[in-house]
């Protein structure tokens, strides 16, 4: 790569850096948001976000409302890393998500869909990494992260409850209906 094209291409890096370091959650954001919070202006950081998008690195959605139509970008838990194939957990990993994918979830759009479906798969995630979970556990540590539209904890966990014992490797709940575990492969 010439050196001219490196230096053209770093600023860029660094701009996309900036602005995924605004998606520390699964909360969806608009370009006009992002803009504010990085100080890059509101065009710039439409065309950074739709290049993520592009890139994979970020989901978009648009969302019509009457005449005005609006990009919401947002990053879904199953982007939030990747290991090997060849691992036998990353094979699990795969067919989570591939189980989460095929779920039957409800929601007035595509993007509600993908929400709650990033919900799930939160849910198992942090299954996975904790090992032992209970109910109280997702609702605390889970639910503020990954709301998937609902306004209380409650509600969430009625939604995730029921469709977190179809993943592979959740045991649960256990005899006192409320502790979960996760077994390895």
């Amino acid at each position: 790569m010439s050196k001219e094209r490196e230096r053209q291409e770093q600023p860029r890096a660094v701009a996309d850096a900036v602005v995924l370091t605004v998606f520390d959650d699964a909360a969806p954001r608009t370009a006009t948001e992002v803009a504010a919070e990085t100080d890059i202006g509101p065009e710039a950081a439409a065309d950074i976000l739709d290049g993520l998008a592009e890139a994979g690195d970020l989901r978009a959605k648009e969302l019509t409302d009457g005449e005005a139509t609006l990009t919401a970008y947002y990053t879904p838990a199953s982007l939030h890393g990747t290991a090997s194939s060849a691992d036998p957990e990353t094979a699990r990993e795969d067919a989570v998500e591939e189980a989460v994918a095929e779920m039957d979830v409800p929601g007035v759009s595509e993007m509600m869909i993908d929400w709650r479906r990033d919900a799930i798969q939160a849910a198992w995630d942090h299954l996975a990494d904790e090992g032992t979970v209970t109910d109280r556990e997702f609702k605390h540590e889970v639910f503020p992260k990954y709301r998937a539209g609902y306004d209380d904890a409650e509600a969430w966990w009625s939604f995730v409850r029921p469709r977190l014992p179809r993943l592979p490797g959740v045991s649960g709940p256990g005899e006192d209906g409320s502790t979960w575990e996760y077994l390895p492969a």
